[in-house]
């Protein structure tokens, strides 16, 4: 998004041009600091600088030990940031809609944190920024829950919506009077490379089910883009994504993701530039608003 600003839209910020951001775990972060105006530069910060705090390196023996005991990493110091970045701003001062999957314990609920961009969507916009980013960036084992003092407790939403763009497509259908042929979406993902599960793993013991698990979350995300484009052509998807080695790189790696991916960005800028550049003719009307107003 940075490169984005820089060579297309003259500084002017990515979410002036969108009618909808969606994003999950990560992707939600980077959805709710566009949303509220941060630019890509000040949000690349967050990951380029800043991410090293909270995922440092740990020896194979520690990160086994820390593991099996709890939660790889402190989940306070991405709070810390989290606020740092967003201060006491809520969702519903986003410029744009957002779209924010997340999973919610201990009694299993979907959860899709939503701006106040249709009447039916009465609390999600009090919701606190940095918590909302918080919430979807849970990722089970790397960080404990994100526990609101109400008897609920948020999980990634990439448990079951690591790619986010059905969310995205249903709630624009459903929301508005809009035709799928009108939609158009450039979507980015982390990498998704190709996951064989083990025959050990197949056999279904307790600990085997783990891998499965993690086969599970990479199928969902190849089935919503799958649907997405049977839904709206793939003429109307733009998908941006590491592929090879790049997409094998694990969650909490940041030397290596901040190594290897951003020649890669840089790289697929450069080949999909003109395609990107004609989803930033021209900006898009302010949003709904049924419970707040604009800033």
């Amino acid at each position: 998004m940075k490169i984005i600003e820089e060579e297309i839209t003259s500084g002017e910020p990515v979410a002036d041009f969108f009618d909808a951001i969606a994003g999950t775990s990560t992707g939600g972060i980077i959805a709710i600091g566009l949303g509220l105006k941060k630019s890509a530069a000040q949000i690349e910060q967050l990951y380029s600088i800043d991410g090293e705090k909270v995922f440092p390196a740990y020896s194979v023996i520690r990160r086994w030990i820390r593991h099996i005991r709890a939660s790889l990493h402190d989940h306070t110091e991405l709070e810390r940031l989290l606020y740092k970045t967003f201060q006491d701003a809520t969702l519903g001062q986003s410029s744009t809609r957002l779209v924010i999957p997340a999973f919610l314990g201990p009694r299993t609920q979907i959860a899709v944190l939503k701006t106040d961009h249709h009447p039916d969507f009465q609390k999600d916009h009090l919701m606190a920024a940095w918590e909302a980013a918080r919430a979807t960036s849970a990722a089970p084992t790397f960080f404990q829950g994100h526990d609101t003092g109400d008897d609920y407790v948020f999980l990634d939403g990439g448990i079951w919506a690591n790619n986010p763009i059905m969310a995205a497509v249903v709630d624009a259908l459903s929301a508005y009077d809009v035709t799928r042929e009108q939609i158009e979406i450039l979507s980015i993902g982390t990498g998704n490379a190709p996951y064989n599960i083990g025959k050990f793993a197949l056999r279904g013991g307790l600990f085997q089910w783990r891998e499965i698990i993690k086969g599970a979350i990479f199928l969902a995300t190849d089935n919503a883009q799958a649907q997405a484009g049977l839904m709206l052509g793939p003429q109307n998807i733009l998908r941006l994504e590491p592929k090879g080695q790049a997409a094998e790189i694990e969650l909490d790696d940041w030397r290596k993701a901040t190594s290897v991916l951003p020649s890669i960005a840089r790289d697929d800028f450069q080949k999909n530039k003109e395609r990107i550049a004609s989803l930033f003719i021209e900006k898009v009307a302010p949003r709904n608003r049924f419970y707040t107003s604009a800033c």
